[in-house]
């Protein structure tokens, strides 16, 4: 009989050890967003529902997930525009407001479009242009933040000033319905910025707008990040990322990613040579890993990153001392849901995959 009773809690106990194990790693798994796309973005809304945007071909998709990542919608075509800009950081960008989702699009024809779908509404809007121009944003890269109540604030390269790259910017205060004058925001002294490097966006409920981007000033790359406190009406003058610099005649297709937390501390990524950093503005860098294409997210935990390093995306936890593979692809991205958990999204051979990291 006791022999009996200490097999069976034995038993029991192996079983629970084994089940929890199964959890664990469902829990980490990896999820297939879609069977198709390129270049995913992805945001959290004040609700946790959680909300990517792809393109394919000329084609832009939306899909959303309201169970934490578990699970989304089937892809939704919201829209087609010629010459679509996609690969290598270009493509759809997604951010959300108090009453709207915001989905910006590039195209090689020099035009930026604005997509918006209301809170609890299926239908999206017919898409404007972001610039007050039709033809001075061909390089295609867009980035997309949104402030206080239903603020937006998108940041581009724009060629208007002598057909060379500078950073320009436009707000919406209506949640991507209209849109401000096209805004210089700096002008680099050699009479462009690095060409070929999407600028990063982000804003707070403060008014606070920050912009960086990849600088191109005596043959040196390196990363510049300009403040507007005034929601996004004037920029401080360009201040540079990190201690070191990359003297390079060539463009390196990496622009880094910003973030900021809920405090308002801002936070930096980027790449230099073949090294990915993390930098506060005003700090000297910090070496984080070999890659590229690297991605951030600020939580109450602490930062969250995600790079792709040859064909492995690694990711770099608050509570991890080294980095982990957690899957292979490319163009890894992140956002922070509600309750402190992290996912993130890249593409592999043309599916679109997602993973809640520890």
């Amino acid at each position: 009989m006791r022999y009996s009773t200490i097999l069976f809690w034995t038993l029991l106990l192996i079983v629970g050890i084994t089940v929890s194990f199964k959890l664990k790693e469902a829990k980490s798994s990896t999820i297939t967003i879609s069977t198709f796309g390129k270049q995913p973005t992805i945001v959290v809304d004040k609700a946790n529902s959680i909300k990517v945007v792809f393109g394919q071909g000329e084609e832009i998709f939306y899909t959303a997930s309201k169970d934490e990542g578990r699970s989304f919608t089937t892809p939704l075509r919201i829209g087609k525009q010629a010459k679509l800009a996609l690969g290598m950081t270009r493509g759809p960008q997604i951010t959300t407001t108090k009453d709207f989702t915001v989905i910006a699009a590039a195209d090689h024809t020099g035009k930026i479009m604005a997509y918006r779908l209301k809170n609890n509404e299926t239908k999206w809007s017919k898409p404007v242009n972001i610039l007050d121009s039709d033809t001075t944003a061909k390089e295609g890269f867009i980035a997309l933040a949104s402030g206080k109540e239903n603020n937006v604030y998108a940041a581009w390269l724009d060629m208007r000033l002598g057909n060379k790259n500078n950073i320009f910017s436009a707000s919406s205060a209506d949640g991507g319905k209209t849109w401000s004058q096209s805004r210089l925001a700096y002008k680099s002294p050699s009479g462009s910025v690095c060409p070929c490097c999407r600028p990063s966006i982000a804003a707070d409920q403060q008014g606070n707008v920050y912009i960086m981007f990849r600088n191109e000033i005596a043959g040196a790359r390196d990363m510049y990040m300009i403040q507007s406190r005034d929601g996004g009406k004037k920029f401080s003058p360009a201040r540079k990322l990190g201690m070191g610099t990359w003297i390079l005649k060539a463009c390196p297709m990496d622009g880094g990613a910003l973030a900021i937390d809920a405090t308002g501390k801002v936070g930096t990524t980027w790449r230099r040579e073949n090294t990915i950093y993390y930098a506060v503005p005003g700090t000297m860098e910090q070496r984080i890993g070999e890659g590229r294409a690297s991605s951030l997210v600020k939580t109450a935990k602490g930062n969250y990153l995600v790079w792709q390093q040859g064909n492995n995306i690694m990711a770099l936890s608050p509570n991890q001392l080294s980095a982990e593979v957690i899957g292979t692809g490319t163009y890894p991205r992140l956002t922070a849901l509600a309750n402190q958990k992290v996912i993130s999204i890249w593409e592999k051979d043309g599916n679109i995959l997602a993973k809640i990291l520890p």
